[in-house]
C-alpha cells in the first residue's frame, strides 16, 4: 500500500508540474522553431507615381488615369480624386516651379498624411511633379530562441504600428507537427501553420491591419562595421559634410560607436532597437549610420519628438510680424464662442501656456481617465475639431503653475499659429521651414479636420530632423539665412515648469544634463516614443538625432539614449 501511495504522489507532483510549468520550459519539438523569422506585408495600396495640373481651359490635374476637376482652396486650388485616392492641394499656380501637397486618404492607422509635391513648368499652363506616398507597411520579426538550459522562448518586434512586445507578450512555444503555437501573457494564443519544406510560419494576429501573415526564416548574418557605414553621403540636402576627425572624433571611437548602436540578434524584447544615429559638428554632418533596413532617404515617424516643430512655426511666425506672442491669450483666437465646462481661468490661457505643458486642462496622456488624453481624443468620433475638443475639456490648474505631458496642449500651440497666420500649416512649414532648411521628402500627418497634428507623429528623415537641432545652436540661422530669432531660442530653451523633478521643459523642449568624466553638459532634447531623439548640446557645438523601434518601452530607449550620448561626449577631447 506505501508503495501505490508514494507512486500515486509521484505521479500527483507530475502531473502537477507539467500544468504549473510555462510552454516554454517543456520545449521538445519546438527546437525546430529556433531561428529568426520576419514578415513584411504590404498595407494601404497607396498610389504614387507622375502628376500632371493642367489651368488652362478646364483646370484639372491628371493621376494614375484619373483626372480630379479644380476647386477653389483659399488662394490656390484643390484637386480632389476618389475617396480612396487622394487630394492635390496647390497654392497659386503662377510661378515655373511650386510645392504641392498631396494628401492621402487614411491608411490602417486612421490618420491621413500631407507630402509635398514639387510641381515643374512643363509647358504654358502644364504643371508636372511626382507623387511619393508614405507607405507604412507591416514588419515584424518573430526570435525564437533557446537558452543554456534548452528552454525555448520568442518574442516579437514590430517598428511602426506600436504592436509588438505590448499587443503580443509571448511566454511559451510549441510545435506539434505543422502546428506551432505560441502562448500569449493575455488573450488567446497565436496558433500557426509551420512549413518546414519552404521554412515559413503563417498565422492570424489579433488587431493587425491584414488578416493573415506569413514570417518566413532568415539567416541571421553579422552586420558589416566599417567607414562606409557611418560616413555621410552628399545628398544635395544642404548639409556641409564634415571630416570627423577634424571635429574632434577619432575614426576607433566611431568605429566602437557603431558596433555599439548596430548591437547583434537582440535576445529579448527589450533590447535596444536602434534605427539610425546621426551626428553633427560645428554645423558639419560627420556621422550618420543606418541599420535595421533604414537608409537616409526613408522618412522616420519622429513621435513626440515632432512636438518642437510647435515651438519652431511659432518662432518663426512671431518673428514674421503675427500678432501672436509667448503671453497672448489663444482661446480667443479660435472664436469658438462659449465652451463646455466654462471657467473664467480658460480666457488666460497663452500660447507659452500651451508650448509648455502648462495649460491646467484635464490633459494628461499618462492618465487613461484624462478627458483630452491624446489617445481618448484620437479616439472618439463626436468632436472632429480636435482644438475645440480640447478647450471643451475642464480647468484643474491655473495656468502656468503646473506642467502635466499632454499632446493636445502643444496642438493647441498649432491652432494658435494656424490662426493667427491664417495658414494651412504644411504649406506654412514648407514655406518658412522646410524649404529653407533644404528638407527633403517628408509627410505631416492630419487631423480630422485637415490640419497639421503638432501633438507629434510627423514622418522625417533623421537628417532632416538634426538640422533643427543645428538651427538652434547656431541662433535661428541655416547657412546664413534667418529662420529664428535669437531672443526666441533663448526663450525655448528656458526651463518652465518641470514635468517631473528630473525632466525640465521649455517650449516643447526637454532640459536634461549629462555628467562625464565630472563635466555637466545642458542638453536640450526632442524626445519621441520608441527613442526618435534629438539632443543639442551647446557647449560641445554638437547635435544628435537617434530613431529607434522601442516603442512603449522607455526602460530601454531612455538608457540607450544615455549611453549614445555619453559614449559620443567621452569620445571628443575635453574642453
Amino acid at each position: 500500500m506505501q508503495t501505490l501511495v508514494r507512486v500515486l504522489v509521484v505521479f500527483a507532483i507530475a502531473l502537477w508540474y507539467c500544468a504549473m510549468t510555462p510552454v516554454a520550459a517543456r520545449a521538445g519539438p519546438a527546437t525546430a522553431l529556433v531561428g529568426t523569422w520576419q514578415l513584411r506585408e504590404t498595407v494601404d495600396e497607396l498610389q504614387s507615381g507622375s502628376i500632371t495640373v493642367v489651368t488652362a481651359d478646364n483646370p484639372r490635374a491628371v493621376f494614375a488615369g484619373m483626372s480630379a476637376a479644380a476647386r477653389p482652396d483659399g488662394s490656390g486650388l484643390a484637386f480632389p480624386f476618389a475617396r480612396d485616392v487622394g487630394e492635390l492641394r496647390t497654392p497659386a499656380v503662377d510661378a515655373d516651379r511650386i510645392t504641392a501637397f498631396w494628401i492621402q486618404p487614411p491608411g490602417f492607422n486612421g490618420t491621413s498624411y500631407a507630402s509635398p509635391v514639387v510641381l515643374d513648368r512643363i509647358a504654358p499652363g502644364i504643371w508636372r511633379g511626382t507623387i511619393a506616398a508614405l507607405q507604412n507597411p507591416l514588419v515584424m520579426s518573430l526570435y525564437v530562441q533557446t537558452n543554456a538550459a534548452g528552454t525555448v522562448h520568442a518574442f516579437l518586434r514590430e517598428p511602426n504600428y506600436n504592436l509588438g512586445w505590448t499587443t503580443y507578450r509571448i511566454i511559451g512555444a510549441s510545435l506539434d507537427g505543422s502546428t506551432a503555437r505560441f502562448t500569449l501573457a493575455h488573450g488567446d494564443p497565436l496558433v500557426a501553420r509551420f512549413d518546414r519544406r519552404h521554412g515559413s510560419l503563417t498565422l492570424h494576429l489579433p488587431g493587425a491591419p491584414v488578416d493573415a501573415v506569413t514570417f518566413e526564416r532568415r539567416p541571421v548574418t553579422a552586420p558589416v562595421i566599417d567607414r562606409d557605414t557611418w560616413t555621410p553621403l552628399p545628398t544635395g540636402d544642404g548639409w556641409d559634410i564634415g571630416n570627423a576627425n577634424d571635429e574632434g572624433f577619432s575614426e576607433q571611437a566611431l568605429m566602437d560607436l557603431t558596433r555599439f548602436a548596430a548591437g547583434t540578434t537582440p535576445q529579448n524584447v527589450t533590447d535596444p532597437d536602434l534605427q539610425s544615429l546621426s551626428i553633427a559638428r560645428h554645423g558639419k554632418l560627420v556621422y550618420d549610420a543606418y541599420f535595421d533596413g533604414f537608409s537616409e532617404s526613408t522618412p522616420h515617424d519622429t513621435r513626440s519628438a515632432g512636438k518642437t516643430y510647435a515651438d519652431v512655426l511659432a518662432g518663426v511666425a512671431i518673428a514674421a510680424g503675427a500678432p501672436l506672442s509667448e503671453v497672448t491669450p489663444i482661446v480667443p483666437l479660435f472664436n469658438y464662442g462659449e465652451l463646455a465646462n466654462p471657467d473664467p481661468r480658460k480666457a488666460s490661457i497663452t500660447l507659452g501656456n500651451a508650448l509648455s505643458m502648462s495649460t491646467g486642462l484635464d490633459c494628461d496622456d499618462n492618465d487613461d481617465a484624462s478627458a483630452a488624453n491624446e489617445d481618448t481624443m484620437q479616439s472618439q468620433e463626436g468632436e472632429p475639431d480636435w482644438y475645440r475638443y480640447t478647450l471643451n475639456t475642464r480647468m484643474l490648474h491655473d495656468p502656468g503653475t503646473r506642467a502635466i505631458y499632454c499632446s493636445a496642449s502643444i496642438n493647441l500651440a498649432g491652432g494658435a499659429i494656424a490662426r493667427s497666420t491664417a495658414a494651412w500649416l504644411p504649406a506654412y512649414f514648407a514655406q518658412h521651414v522646410a524649404e529653407p532648411l533644404d528638407m527633403q521628402r517628408y509627410a505631416l500627418n492630419l487631423t480630422p479636420t485637415g490640419q497639421w497634428y503638432l501633438g507629434g507623429g510627423a514622418y522625417i528623415r533623421p537628417r532632416d530632423f538634426l538640422k533643427v537641432g543645428q538651427l538652434f545652436l547656431d541662433g535661428g540661422s541655416w547657412h546664413g539665412r534667418r529662420i529664428l530669432d535669437p531672443s526666441w531660442i533663448e526663450r525655448s530653451w528656458t526651463p518652465r515648469a518641470p514635468l517631473s523633478p528630473d525632466d525640465g521643459y521649455g517650449y516643447a523642449w526637454h532640459i536634461r544634463t549629462y555628467t562625464i568624466g565630472g563635466t555637466a553638459y545642458a542638453a536640450y532634447e526632442a524626445q519621441g516614443n520608441g527613442g526618435q531623439i534629438l539632443d543639442a548640446i551647446p557647449s560641445l557645438g554638437l547635435a544628435v538625432m537617434m530613431t529607434a523601434g522601442n516603442y512603449q518601452n522607455y526602460r530601454t530607449w531612455g538608457p540607450t539614449r544615455d549611453a549614445l550620448v555619453e559614449r559620443i561626449i567621452a569620445a571628443l577631447p575635453r574642453p
